[in-house]
């Protein structure tokens, strides 16, 4: 009855926040339900009692993330179109975390004054401060500072990950940014409650750890090992990341429910190993009062609860030690065999102050993981337990030596892959990536990093908080340990076929794969039932690991504009099954345009190689991607300008290239890149390409000669053409003035995100097109698109799509007809449904973008 119970109330929770998109559909569900528990009540299989508590927690649940859903924007923080900086005070509410770059802060504003007018604040702020210098904050601390915040904000594609959506959910309401020293100060009274003098204590000994690794260790040592030990994850290089995303132990490098849940088994069964190597007269007086299992509960409880607040103490951290600690106090209790519905009670607690989170992937990865070992360990026990109740004449011996060490490999085994196979959906449709790879190489890695960099790494830092040093203990040790670890995980990255890409599977076929897997855990016993449900998981994973080509027909071009931020990033299907990306978008640090959206979303159109990539010239902001692009997707040809220049990025770029097989082929006007066939892309500009210098070597002068340099290409697709002008300034939109179909296009890209600088009036007057298309980023720094730019095109009568508010715009046409169908990423979005006699028009629109998608 708990199980039940907890169970409809999550699935009340899940759906509550699709009220107000879905009233009337699930207003249908919920009779259904009835239906069925009445139904139940009749064939006696449920009291009218139980069935009516049933409804009422589903109806419960429902209630509750729609009122969460509806109030969790309790903030008065205002964001203007001027985004002027304005003076704010506030708590930090979080642990501090450290970056390459500087600190990330959690602030809950409670003092603001814009435009001299003071007035309280409420909301939280997402704060990152840059070049902080020496200076340190900890949880709890009164901070003032000076900025401009911004609405959280991220990229639009189909199927792609939206971060300024994901930060919403985490209850931040605005971000914004500070750089340089004293930035922020520390303001007023240091008040602090019990709770914030505990977390401000921690949050000392993080920073301490952290400077004394950083002292002391270099990557990828520093990254794995401030991943592992703290919970930093910014320090960790992206090749690192990589690989161990490719072999399928990604897990690792967070502290979430599997690397929780498995660090407290490998606690539990050592505590309990050594308790029982004393000897028989000790365990004898000691079992009186204690006994083994208990022992083992009390030695892992704080280990494992010094460790999360040891990591910051974030809410997937402290989901996955909710998770532990109910599951410790179930053995305590020697309710083992509840196991499952302690686990339940543990999801109720950790949704009931934050509804939103069952939507959070890091708390479905880290319950479904701690489920998954806690089925394991509970069939275990019940097969032992059905073992000692038989005859001790016919009950096997327990296995020792090697068959028993075999034993415990299996179990091991069995553990990962129960893990593996449970959360195989959700790292299938968020990562696109099934990690076949883990279930052998987590055997190697789990054990390694449990016993050995786990253990050394935490005994380095608790040494660091006792002893106050300012370098790491065993320095040499730990750079030497980690750094072997990474060289493990890149070998088995690089198995055939380790990083095996798939699209994001659909939510039908992810409900099923579920469903059989359950039905197999419950007819275990039963042979038939158990082949045919293993056939069937066999086959829809054979179906997300081909991931065929989806949403574009043959015989059809698709241009589709990619929102990748302040960038560009261009992905052209022709009709004869060609693919053409111009440009990869930026990469910063930890953000990389390719590796984030372009990746996703060729996956998802089930693209695995590109005919032709044209880096239109080596800025960051669209060529940034590209390394990533090449290296992970099979390429058929490279086309660029021909300009090298000495920075970090493109160095990156052109060994991508070498390594990639690719020769650079230099462009100029007249060049043919596709063709023949249905279509054709020519390059228009520039006309005067004066010959590079080799890589290494030649400089260009400045950002405006780049910009002039820079690729403009033209697509004809029968009646169809699309004019793609880079980043073409003034001096280029010129020479397009006499080029043949320089003027002419059906849609064109906007030069330069709209900056003003490429504002040619003449060519905007004379231009013969049907609808521009800007690619920009949200809130970027240089105030593109001008509007200047704007008001000359608005004054064509042009209508313009922006990625920066469409979210990425594609355009789909046929060669032989004069038709063009144009979506964008926004209209995918649902619409909240109003009471009234449009709610059934209404929430049939919501169910046409959910199919759309």
């Amino acid at each position: 009855m708990i199980l039940l119970g907890v169970v409809s109330y999550l699935t009340g929770l899940w759906f509550g926040p699709f009220l107000i998109f879905f009233p009337l559909s699930l207003l249908g569900a919920l009779f259904i339900f009835g239906c069925i528990l009445t139904w139940f009540e009749q064939q006696r299989r449920l009291t009218r009692k139980t069935g009516f508590i049933l409804f009422a927690l589903l109806v419960g649940g429902i209630g509750h993330a729609f009122w969460a859903s509806t109030t969790q924007w309790d903030s008065n923080l205002v964001f203007e179109a001027d985004e002027q900086p304005i003076f704010l005070e506030g708590i930090i509410v979080a642990p501090v975390r450290q970056t390459p770059d500087g600190l990330v802060l959690l602030v809950e504003a409670t003092r603001m004054v814009k435009q001299g007018e003071e007035q309280m604040a409420r909301g939280r702020i997402r704060l990152t401060w840059r070049e902080p210098g020496t200076s340190t904050l900890i949880y709890g601390d009164h901070v003032a500072f000076t900025a401009r915040i911004r609405e959280p904000y991220g990229t639009m594609n189909p199927g792609g990950f939206n971060y300024g959506r994901y930060l919403k959910r985490q209850g931040i309401h605005a971000v914004a940014t500070v750089q340089g020293l004293e930035t922020i100060r520390v303001h007023g009274a240091q008040e602090r409650t019990t709770n914030g003098f505990i977390l401000g204590m921690v949050d000392r000994w993080r920073q301490s750890i952290h400077h004394a690794a950083v002292s002391s260790l270099t990557n990828p040592a520093l990254g794995l090992f401030l991943g592992m030990v703290l919970g930093e994850q910014s320090y960790i290089e992206s090749d690192i990341r990589d690989a161990f995303m490719a072999s399928g132990t990604v897990h690792i490098l967070s502290i979430s429910g599997s690397h929780l849940g498995l660090l407290a088994l490998l606690i539990f069964a050592g505590a309990r190993w050594s308790l029982r190597q004393l000897p028989t007269c000790w365990l004898e007086q000691l079992s009186l009062r204690l006994t083994a299992t208990r022992f083992a509960v009390l030695i892992t409880l704080p280990a494992v609860s010094f460790y999360t607040l040891l990591a910051g103490a974030e809410m997937a951290t402290v989901r996955s030690w909710i998770m532990i600690v109910v599951c410790c106090a179930g053995i305590w209790l020697g309710r083992e065999r509840n196991l499952v519905t302690a686990l339940a009670l543990a999801a109720l607690l950790m949704v009931l102050p934050h509804p939103e989170a069952i939507q959070d992937i890091s708390f479905q990865l880290s319950y479904l993981s701690v489920a998954a070992i806690a089925l394991v360990v509970q069939a275990r026990k019940e097969k032992e337990s059905n073992l000692s109740g038989l005859d001790a004449a016919f009950s096997p011996a327990k296995p020792t030596g090697l068959l028993g060490l075999w034993h415990k490999a299996a179990l091991a085994w069995l553990m990962t892959l129960a893990v593996s196979l449970t959360t195989l959906p959700l790292v299938a449709h968020d990562f696109h990536q099934i990690p076949w790879l883990g279930l052998v190489a987590n055997m190697v890695i789990v054990p390694l990093v449990g016993a050995i960099m786990i253990p050394l790494g935490l005994l380095s830092a608790m040494i660091v908080l006792v002893g106050g040093g300012e370098t790491l203990p065993w320095s040499s040790l730990n750079q030497w340990v980690f750094d072997w670890l990474a060289q493990v995980v890149m070998m088995l990255s690089h198995v055939p076929g380790a990083a095996w890409y798939v699209a994001s599977p659909s939510l039908s076929s992810m409900v099923v794969f579920w469903g059989i897997l359950a039905l197999v855990v419950a007819m275990w016993h039963r042979q038939l039932i158990r082949w045919g449900c293993g056939i069937i998981l066999l086959a829809i994973l054979l179906w997300w690991g081909w991931s065929p080509r989806t949403g574009w027909d043959r015989g059809t071009v698709r241009v589709t504009f990619l929102d990748v931020g302040q960038g560009d990033a261009t992905l052209i299907e022709l009709p004869d099954g060609q693919t053409v990306l111009i440009d990869g978008g930026p990469s910063y640090r930890r953000l990389d345009m390719g590796r984030a959206v372009i990746g996703p979303y060729l996956w998802n159109q089930g693209i695995r190689r590109l005919d032709h990539v044209v880096a239109t010239h080596p800025q960051w902001d669209h060529v940034g991607g590209l390394p990533w692009v090449l290296d992970t997707f099979e390429v058929g040809q490279y086309w660029d300008n021909g300009i090298s220049r000495p920075e970090r990025f493109f160095s990156r770029l052109h060994l991508a290239v070498e390594s990639a097989g690719l020769q650079e082929q230099t462009s100029r006007a007249g060049t043919v890149i596709v063709s023949p066939g249905p279509c054709s892309l020519t390059v228009l500009s520039p006309s005067h390409n004066q010959e590079m210098e080799k890589y290494g070597s030649g400089t260009v002068p400045s950002g405006r000669d780049l910009n002039n340099r820079s690729l403009v290409t033209r697509l004809e697709c029968g009646t169809h053409s699309f004019l793609f002008t880079a980043d073409a300034e003034q001096q280029s939109l010129d020479e397009l003035l006499h080029v043949s179909n320089g003027l002419s296009a059906r849609i064109v890209k906007v030069p330069h995100h709209g900056a003003k600088s490429s504002l040619h009036r003449e060519w905007v007057h004379r231009l013969q097109v049907e609808a521009m298309v800007i690619s920009v980023g949200a809130h970027n720094r240089y105030g593109h698109p001008a509007p200047e730019v704007l008001d000359a095109y608005e004054q064509r009568g042009l209508p313009i799509y922006r990625t920066d508010r469409d979210g990425a715009v594609w355009f789909i046409a046929r060669p032989g007809s004069d038709d063009m169908t144009v979506r964008t990423a926004r209209e995918g979005n649902l619409l909240q449904v109003q009471a009234g006699p449009r709610m059934l028009g209404e929430e049939w629109g919501n169910w046409t973008r959910i199919w759309n998608r």
